[in-house]
């Protein structure tokens, strides 16, 4: 029972792999202007403040789907933070402003791995206020608020813009007018940012990109998913020992196993309903370092379990009444809420992407059917198992290749307390760290663990691990040599000149330092061979438009350039051949040079 509820309560971690499922293309983004990127809604004052009183501003804003803007607290100084600020009498005093939850976004292993921080979707900001003794607003007062930002999609990134509204003082609590800039056909998904999330980001770009039907088709997969681990072991013979109980008629036992599903649906629910109506206390504890402290060593303490330093067993009346054989439909709804009861504890650790999902969305029904969706996932194959309960006389008997399992999860736990920790230890250590502690446990697992020998199929799968393990570790230690970069000369418009007086074609390469494509195309096109190789035939220049001055002016006016990157080929004839914005990968790259003469 011991061990049985060890897997119970930490298997499905596992599944996490299976919930991260590889993220989709996203299609290409429509011509926008950088000042259309963030619409505010409202502005509103709550209580109405007065002398010496106290209250909240709070500014609702959005971002319009396929892109986002940099967080308040990028993860490298070359990114533009996003600024709110408040402005107004002196009389008037802001305080502290609450930033909302931020999204981590994972760009492209190919062009470095490196993480950002960013805002999308939905947005809420407060400012606390504090109104002086002698705050007497009269008609035209007003608060003056101001959000700067830079904005990217996947493909591309536009100059820093801002957006302003105004908040009358003399009558507060009364919406302010919100700024021209958002298409009047973008849908806000459910109140879901744009970008990649690092734990449920892969799913979140679905529902973003890819609509609610593959959205809510890859939760229901990832349920299904839970079920491919011990996790769900020992609910197994008590399913099976509950149908096979049970009289009538096998239409009668698909009733019940489906009111038996709907009750595990309905627990994991009212989780999803919960944190939704939480107003974003989850959201805002999962950015606090010290959560995430905790939240780590709490895995550490379950990894610990699983490896067997000490017992951790529920309380045996639990057991009892989950698996009580209550007759009748009703007695099945209520068993399957508490089958639910004693699964939560089990995949929490994994869900918890989807509930930053929720708790962003604020909607208690997304967060009602997201969970309803994954429990039906997980309880389905209860059905099966509750239709052929009859014929069910014996479950396979657990081994030491239980055990063997069991530690497994130990490892996975360890890796799960080590990702959380990855944005309290700087430079990325901890995400650097993990393939390789990953293929450590493939080969400690697959050669030197002594569980799991005695069963010879068992020992050729782990063999088999072992053996990929290996190969894993000997591809991440084999010395690479450093691929051959395109180097730039600074713009300069002596060297244009020069180079159609010599008659060379010419790549100009428009970026930024805060342009996140920009370091894609560093990392992937401009290392490529075959690109690196035809485009040296050309007249390369970089010009760099971080700084916003009159001289990165002139040469947006002078070229046209709306967005970073922007790629202009001009052939030998000094005339413009080609013009694109946007990423640009090392095969299209390659074509495009290829046709310039």
């Amino acid at each position: 029972m011991t061990r049985n509820f060890r897997l119970f309560s930490h298997g499905a971690i596992l599944a996490g792999v299976f919930l991260a499922v590889s993220l989709l293309a996203a299609p290409p983004a429509h011509a926008v202007k950088a000042d259309e990127l963030v619409k505010i809604n409202s502005a509103t004052i709550d209580p109405p403040l007065q002398a010496g009183g106290s209250s909240t501003l709070t500014v609702a804003a959005i971002v319009i789907p396929d892109w986002h803007i940099n967080s308040d607290k990028p993860f490298s100084e070359d990114y533009i933070p996003t600024k709110l600020q408040v402005s107004g009498p002196v009389s008037v005093t802001p305080g502290a402003i609450k930033y909302p939850p931020a999204e981590t976004m994972t760009l492209d292993p190919a062009a470095g791995g490196d993480k950002i921080s960013v805002f999308g979707g939905d947005l809420k900001f407060e400012v606390p206020l504090k109104a002086a003794a002698d705050f007497a607003p009269k008609p035209g007062d007003e608060l003056t608020v101001t959000i700067d930002y830079q904005g990217c999609n996947n493909n591309e990134c536009l100059r820093p813009a801002s957006v302003s509204t105004t908040v009358a003082l003399a009558a507060p609590g009364a919406a302010a007018g919100a700024l021209e800039g958002i298409a009047a056909g973008g849908s806000k998904n459910g109140g879901i940012g744009g970008g990649d999330d690092d734990s449920a980001g892969a799913i979140e770009h679905i529902f973003l990109n890819h609509g609610w039907f593959l959205g809510f088709l890859a939760v229901f997969l990832g349920g299904l998913a839970l079920n491919l681990t011990p996790c769900v072991y020992p609910l197994i013979g008590v399913t099976i020992a509950y149908f096979g109980n049970q009289g009538g008629g096998p239409r009668r036992v698909m009733y019940l196993a489906i009111l038996f599903v709907l009750g595990i649906a309905l627990t994991f629910s009212s989780v999803g309903v919960a944190v939704a109506m939480s107003g974003g206390l989850f959201g805002a504890a999962m950015r606090n370092p010290f959560v995430l402290i905790a939240l780590s060593m709490m895995l550490l303490a379950l990894a610990a379990s699983s490896f067997g330093l000490f017992v951790l067993q529920p309380p045996q009346w639990i057991m009892q009444r989950a698996g009580a054989a209550h007759p009748g439909y009703a007695g099945a709804l209520l068993m399957g809420l508490g089958m639910g009861v004693v699964a939560a504890p089990c995949i929490g650790p994994i869900v918890l992407g989807l509930l930053l999902m929720v708790e962003k969305s604020g909607s208690a029904l997304f967060g009602f059917a997201l969970f309803f969706t994954l429990a039906l996932g997980l309880g389905l194959p209860y059905i099966g198992l509750a239709m052929a309960a009859g014929h069910i006389r014996r479950l396979p008997r657990s081994g030491e290749w239980l055990t063997w399992v069991e530690h497994l999860f130990g490892f996975v736990l360890v890796g799960l307390a080590l990702y959380f920790l990855d944005t309290v230890v700087p430079n990325n250590l901890m995400t650097r760290f993990l393939p390789y502690y990953a293929a450590g446990v493939g080969i400690y697992l697959g050669f030197i663990s002594r569980e799991g020998r005695s069963w010879r199929p068992f020992l050729v799968m782990r063999s088999t691990l072992g053996v990929v393990a290996i190969a894993a570790l000997a591809f991440l230690l084999y010395p690479r040599q450093a691929p051959e970069k395109l180097r730039f000369e600074p713009f300069n418009s002596e060297l244009l000149a020069s180079a159609a007086e010599a008659r060379k074609p010419v790549l100009i390469d428009f970026s930024a330092d805060w342009c996140i494509p920009c370091r894609e195309m560093e990392h992937s096109t401009f290392v490529d061979p075959s690109v690196v190789s035809e485009a040296k035939r050309f007249v390369r220049m970089k010009a760099n438009l971080t700084a916003q001055d009159k001289k990165t002016e002139e040469l947006t006016s002078k070229y046209e350039i709306q967005g970073v990157p922007t790629t202009m080929l001009i052939d030998s004839a000094g005339k413009v051949a080609q013009r694109k914005v946007g990423y640009i990968g090392p095969q299209e790259m390659l074509a495009d040079l290829r046709q310039v003469d």
